[in-house]
């Protein structure tokens, strides 16, 4: 067990935080599933319009990796395949006969206990959980996309403390539904010889825990972002190489898994965080997979239209969408925020009482007035790169941000292997994007990057 205090970082407010009642989203007519959500992936329809089709029914698989399986999450009709430039499969809609009839899995003609999980080498324990289509539910790093079925990691992260403004509880998501929780564990430690690291803070203690025998709990402390995995991976088990793989999954990720071996069934719910300073009703939401934001909007009478800012993940990573869409296959958490199109006029003169701000730009600051953002303004335009220092306040890794950014700017592979670019995710950067006196997208070039070493082999 490891203790770490983190003091770099930033918790960021948002209004609208939610209230800890689970409130259960009927099924939707239509269930949309987008194939660009996993990273690196060439998607191959293996289904066609007005094909009937099952829960585990597989709708399409990865050219790079035809052996994992992305299945349906529905029972129902494919109703229509949207396709965008170069057929580029954007959408596969299917219409929902919400009965959610599963397909036989022919690995799975006999439960399994924690004794006979524990008993399955790493081959079966793969097999059972890609053809239940769950595979893309664990990730790798380097490059934040799913895990190689054919190779081993070092080791495997499971985060039980997200510092993400309107992260979920995790431990209240365990208290409303724990089942499948040990057997997940369990059947993920045949997947490595190395460590099951489980992360908390210091004001967790769940008791379960105390049971796992094949785990190491470790405590990272202090602002976001101490919850995300890329730091806990930082100073518990680096990744210094291409070749070196770590594998990451959420609470979630692992109930779903331990509830497979149990029931055999394949569960096609999730529990999200719904908040924001545009969110009316903020509140935890169980929905099925799939189910596009106009649904919900119409099930809890939200008021979002088409210029409501809505962002699947969370408001400092993740990703806008329409309300057509649905919440994101990995996203736990719904922003809301206010739509504001407002410019003053020389604004950077202002006293700024009520402005948000980290450097001492306006009054707020030493008011300590205003930590909160109720609105999606980048207030200023791209200038140039001015190193003073604020990227480091923010990012507690042992990382230097600005010569690491502008070597992927000069597309220098070398230096950006010698800066730790394959430690690095957009997510651990995006507080660099947010206080950015320069105005840089800081995460959106460390992606770039990322595009880059994997392009090149």
């Amino acid at each position: 067990m490891a203790t770490f205090n983190l003091s770099k970082g930033y918790d960021l407010q948002l209004e609208g935080q939610p209230i800890k009642e689970i409130i259960e989203v009927k099924p939707s007519d239509v269930v949309k599933i987008n194939p660009q959500e996993y990273k690196y992936i060439k998607p191959k329809v293996t289904v066609k319009v007005e094909e009937d089709v099952l829960v585990g029914t597989q709708l399409f698989f990865d050219k790079n990796n035809p052996d994992i399986k992305h299945v349906s999450p529905c029972s129902g009709k494919i109703e229509s395949i949207d396709y965008g430039p170069k057929r580029k499969v954007l959408s596969i809609n299917i219409k929902n006969d919400k009965e959610y009839n599963q397909i036989e899995l022919k690995d799975l003609d006999n439960l399994f206990s924690l004794s006979s999980i524990s008993g399955l080498n790493a081959q079966a324990t793969k097999a059972i959980i890609n053809e239940s289509g769950m595979w893309p539910l664990i990730r790798q790093r380097p490059f934040s996309k799913v895990a190689n079925i054919e190779s081993k990691p070092k080791s495997i992260f499971v985060s039980m403390s997200p510092t993400d403004p309107l992260a979920l509880d995790q431990l209240f998501l365990l208290n409303d539904s724990s089942v499948g929780f040990l057997e997940g564990i369990d059947a993920i430690s045949n997947l490595t010889d190395g460590d099951i690291n489980i992360i908390l803070n210091n004001n967790q203690s769940p008791s379960m825990l105390d049971s796992l025998d094949r785990v190491k709990i470790h405590y990272f402390n202090g602002p976001h972002p101490s919850g995300n995995v890329g730091i806990h991976m930082h100073y518990l088990d680096p990744i210094s190489s291409k070749e070196d793989e770590v594998w990451y999954l959420t609470i979630q990720d692992i109930c779903k898994i331990g509830k497979l071996f149990v029931d055999g069934k394949i569960n096609v719910t999730k529990l999200i965080s719904m908040g924001g300073p545009g969110c009316d009703k903020p509140s935890y939401l169980k929905v099925y997979d799939g189910t596009p934001i106009s649904h919900i909007n119409d099930e809890l009478e939200l008021g979002l239209d088409d210029n409501s800012v809505v962002i699947s993940g969370s408001v400092l990573s993740g990703k806008y969408i329409n309300i057509n869409e649905s919440v994101g296959f990995y996203h736990e958490i719904l922003t809301i925020l206010k739509n504001v199109d407002e410019r003053h006029f020389l604004g950077w003169l202002l006293p700024g009482l009520d402005k948000f701000t980290l450097t001492n730009t306006f009054v707020s600051k030493l008011l300590n007035a205003n930590n909160t953002i109720n609105h999606n303004m980048k207030n200023g335009s791209n200038r140039a790169i001015v190193p003073i220092g604020m990227w480091e306040k923010v990012l507690p890794m042992d990382i230097l941000p600005n010569f690491l950014i502008r070597s992927i700017l000069a597309a220098d592979i070398e230096d950006m292997e010698k800066l730790g670019i394959y430690e690095c995710s957009e997510e651990d950067f995006a507080l660099c994007s947010l206080i950015c006196q320069s105005k840089i997208e800081v995460s959106q070039i460390i992606q770039e990057g990322l595009d880059l070493m994997y392009e090149e082999g």
